[in-house]
């Protein structure tokens, strides 16, 4: 199982914004609810189920989906991610600069493993 824990984002770019993030992984998606505003505290947990051989590499593509802004990050499997900021930028305009920031944790868990703290 894969989760991924969507906290908070930063210093999002717009006016008037309604911020959702989307988790992609492996094919499935988990969207959070929208929020308000440039600095949205989520606090939602996402958990996707299947056999990890068939996507190693396909583990998570994470998108915030903001005016056009979006971001990708990978994420190896077997390790975890905890309470990170990442860099959101728009991966279609790699000279258009920083997006704002998202903290999350991610983290794959085996049969009869302990998530972590």
């Amino acid at each position: 199982q894969i989760r991924v824990r969507v906290i908070e984002g930063r210093q999002l770019p717009g006016n008037n914004i309604k911020p959702v993030v989307k988790v992609h992984v492996c094919g499935q998606t988990h969207r959070t609810r929208i929020k308000r505003g440039n600095n949205p505290f989520f606090d939602e947990v996402s958990g996707h189920t299947f056999e990890i051989a068939h996507c190693l590499y396909d583990v998570c593509h994470f998108v915030m989906d903001i005016t056009g802004a979006g971001g990708d990050v990978c994420f190896i499997s077997g390790h975890a991610v905890m309470r990170k900021w990442l860099l959101l930028s728009d991966p279609e305009d790699t000279n258009s600069g920083a997006k704002g920031y998202m903290k999350v944790s991610m983290f794959v868990l085996g049969t009869g493993d302990e998530p972590p703290v």
